[in-house]
């Protein structure tokens, strides 16, 4: 890296102090007197402002106004008015440093005379123009920023053929390239498709035949409330939440600790979409829950959202560190799960691309700066009562822990203060600092009552109290992970994102761009979140209809589903995509509605089939002349063979289970520590969305059907097309247990070879099989079972279990053999 740009950070944007430089190194101010305007301005124009003006402020710092240049950039002042030796700014441009000066680069030095005339202009008191109004930056102008308005229906020739106004903003683009749309769907592929799509699951036979045997107008409407209705459906879209949500059961790094209880996050997740909770109080309660007026135990639990960063519990880590990275990463998080930008990208400097800089980036994370990590209890409804005697003692905690506040503690905390060591203190909060330095008698009430809340987080004997009440209150019901308002934290900008380097404090705000919060007193947690779903901010809802949108037809109608910036890709629709954003408000923030929207439209309904030419013009299906074709996600998968099995247990919430993985995987992690003990029983066979996720050594089959790593939050995820892939779904554990059930179920729900086949076929793809699919079953099933009589061992292996009474084990085998191969069919794991 060249010197200059490390010059840059070290002086302007941070770093220690500046040196006082001695004066022969200067040189000496004239005698005259210094107007800024004649003699300051013309220099920074010159040198200066290409850097620091108005169009660009490097490390904050604006020079092109005098009022400006005394107000500083993101680390501090520049200049220090009445003496130039402890200016950075005359530093900067004197080269008191060899390593370090400005103007960069190549670029011509300041003359001796024009730093004589900035050193006069600093010692005399640097005095500058009266504050004169400053025009601010106009908004951006990309097509996210400004507000959304719900635009007019277009004009359309085939009217006919829209369901609803989703359908006229597509069919008027089509039109508009000359295209027309695709036929619809039959009725088996429709109600396929809307299971996976709502509930993750393909319907049974008799679902399939419910609805095809209904001829009433309305049919199709019915079998979408039905489906909503179902307790499935929360599973189903809670499973990408808890992908933008970065949900694992351990975390992270090298020792990966397990979080015993981090499914009550997801339980809370599941159990709010399911009903429907609207989006704004959804946000809400993930962001700030714990904050609202008499929050209960569920909307604590809905804080869980946050506490799904990493965490570093490892011996000699610096804690302080971690928790400014969770802080960081909740930040980014917000950003990218709601407002679809790339905040993070300012973490270390002003975003190159959109326009948020260093300085507003921590003004956002002082929202969580003064959060702490608390565990709170959430019994699930219908929880069981402790027994008296488990109640007796966890009163009886209770109690000491209160009359050891009331008592010992103020004595603790004064001993502590005594014995604090220089070292330690200076490692402690920058408000904690200041208030140890004040005598106890002279400190203010808000001084106090930090100290105190600081002291009684640290305290050794209040901890050991605390976590024996902890270790009762698990059998009182889960502890939700949950975040909570600590003692308020200064917030200063990090040069270069270095929590060592504070730079300027911040308040909390939000960036520039984007409609101002709302001005009462100190913003909290909660204030950031009702901003985020207030009417005037043209993000939240487009980002949320969006994610939508990309589930139900493979790609979002902005394609960069995490990224609405400047980076990211325009809006196939831009005006489908503010007509439903704006609806999805005025509706109550229903997510169920915008579901129901969007696949009662005419444009969900369409057939998939390929049609000559329309894939070389719209090789990704940006102009919707047609449904999308695309690789069932992970979960899914596997939740589909094992309905089609019979071997899927549909209870819905609850703690993480373990299904069999492959030899080996949980000695990947430190130690061989996170053991992989399988669940026994029904938990054996529930939903993929319940598998425990393990940062370090992830379950195998998920993860090469590519879900995330859950490190960070996903928006997409990632579609891959491998051999691997294929050889899991032939012989991973729980594909082959699902076709030897299968291999059981078929001969038992019928008689007749024939009708064994067609069952099975649709069991597996929802329809039945045409004579020719039939025919080849058949002469497949013939030859499967004429190989297994040929070596019945190996056929008794295969099978697994007895066969059903008056099955040969070779008939039980070839049906094993033919349900593998209808559950690696494309059509099987396609929707």
């Amino acid at each position: 890296m060249p010197r200059f740009l490390l010059a840059l950070p070290h002086f302007l944007l941070g770093g220690p102090p500046p040196r006082a430089a001695a004066p022969a190194r200067l040189p000496p101010a004239p005698p005259r007197s210094i107007d800024f305007a004649r003699d300051v301005r013309p220099i920074f124009n010159r040198s200066c402002v290409s850097c620091h003006g108005k169009e660009k402020q490097r490390g904050g710092l604006r020079l092109d106004e005098g009022f400006l240049a005394l107000r500083g950039g993101d680390a501090g002042p520049a200049v220090e008015p009445g003496d130039s030796s402890r200016s950075r700014l005359l530093h900067l441009v004197a080269g008191a440093d060899a390593e370090l000066k400005m103007p960069p680069g190549k670029r011509a030095p300041l003359a001796p005379a024009e730093v004589a005339l900035l050193r006069a202009w600093i010692d005399r008191g640097a005095a500058v123009p009266p504050r004169r109004p400053v025009a601010t930056p106009a908004r951006s102008a990309h097509w996210a920023f400004p507000p959304i308005r719900r635009p007019p229906l277009p004009i359309v020739k085939n009217a006919t053929w829209a369901r609803n106004p989703i359908d006229v903003f597509v069919l008027a683009r089509l039109e508009k390239e000359m295209l027309a749309p695709s036929a619809e769907a039959d009725r088996a592929t429709l109600v396929r498709r809307l299971h996976l799509d709502l509930l993750g699951l393909p319907p049974t036979p008799e679902e399939v035949d419910e609805y095809l045997a209904d001829r009433r107008p309305d049919a199709y409407e019915r079998l979408v409330e039905r489906v909503l209705s179902s307790p499935h459906y929360g599973e189903r879209w809670g499973r990408p939440w808890l992908d933008l949500a970065r949900y694992a059961d351990s975390d992270g790094y090298e020792k990966d600790t397990g979080r015993p209880f981090a499914w009550r996050y997801r339980h809370w997740a599941l159990a709010a979409l399911n009903r429907d909770l609207p989006y704004d109080l959804f946000a809400i309660d993930q962001l700030a829950g714990d904050l609202l007026p008499g929050s209960t135990p569920e909307q604590k639990a809905a804080t869980g959202f946050h506490r799904n960063t990493l965490a570093n519990h490892e011996g000699g880590v610096d804690r302080e560190q971690f928790r400014v990275e969770a802080g960081v990463d909740r930040v980014n998080t917000t950003a990218k799960v709601f407002l679809g930008v790339t905040l993070g990208c300012a973490q270390c400097h002003d975003h190159k691309y959109d326009p948020f800089s260093l300085r507003e980036y921590y003004q956002f994370f002082a929202y969580f700066n003064s959060d702490v990590e608390v565990n709170v209890p959430a019994p699930l409804p219908g929880a069981r009562r402790l027994p008296a005697r488990e109640a007796k003692a966890l009163q009886k905690l209770e109690a000491n822990a209160k009359a050891y506040r009331a008592g010992k503690l103020p004595a603790a905390q004064k001993k502590w203060e005594e014995e604090l060591k220089p070292a330690y203190s200076k490692a402690l909060p920058a408000n904690v600092q200041t208030a140890l330095k004040v005598a106890p008698a002279k400190r203010t009430p808000a001084q106090k009552k930090l100290l105190s809340a600081f002291h009684a987080i640290n305290d050794p004997e209040l901890g050991k109290l605390t976590r024996a009440l902890a270790e009762l209150r698990k059998n009182e019901g889960p502890l939700a992970p949950a975040l909570a308002l600590g003692p308020r934290r200064k917030t200063h900008v990090m040069v270069r994102g270095d929590f060592l380097r504070p730079g300027i404090e911040v308040r909390p705000g939000t960036p520039a761009l984007l409609p101002a919060l709302p001005a009462r007193g100190a913003p909290t947690r909660l204030d950031l979140a009702r901003w985020l779903v207030a009417p005037d901010n043209p993000l939240t809802a487009s980002v949320a209809v969006n994610w939508a949108w990309h589930k139900h037809f493979g790609r979002g109608l902005v394609a960069t589903s995490e990224d609405f910036g400047t980076q990211g890709e325009r809006p196939s629709h831009p005006e489908l995509l503010d007509w439903l954003a704006v609806d999805l408000r005025e509706r109550g923030w229903s997510l169920k509605q915008l579901h129901r929207l969007i696949v009662g439209s005419a444009t969900y309904r369409q057939s998939s089939h390929a049609r000559p030419g329309l894939r070389k013009r719209d090789p990704s299906n940006e102009l919707l002349a047609g449904q999308a074709r695309a690789r069932l996600e992970a979960e899914a998968l596997r939740d589909g063979a094992l309905a089609a099995s019979g071997l899927l247990v549909r209870q819905v919430g609850g703690p993480s289970v373990r299904p069999p993985q492959p030899a080996g995987i949980s000695e990947l992690t430190y130690a061989g520590s996170a053991r992989w003990v399988e669940s026994t029983g029904p938990d054996r066979y529930r939903r993929g969305i319940y598998t425990w996720f393990q940062r370090t050594s992830p379950y195998p089959m998920l993860m090469t059907f590519d879900a995330p790593d859950s490190n960070l939050s996903c928006v997409r995820r990632e579609r891959s097309n491998t051999p691997l892939q294929a050889l899991t779904l032939l012989n991973e554990v729980v594909f082959v247990e699902a076709a030897q059930a299968l291999a059981r179920r078929v001969p038992r729900e019928e008689k007749t070879s024939p009708a064994r086949l067609r069952r099975a076929f649709r069991l597996c793809v929802a329809r039945g099989p045409t004579a020719t699919e039939a025919a080849r079953l058949a002469a497949l099933f013939e030859d499967l079972k004429a190989l297994a009589a040929e070596d019945r061992a190996e056929a008794a292996k295969l099978a697994g279990k007895a066969p059903p009474p008056g099955v040969d084990v070779a008939e039980v085998a070839a049906w094993v053999a033919l349900s593998r191969a209808l559950m690696n069919l494309d059509e099987f794991v396609t929707r």
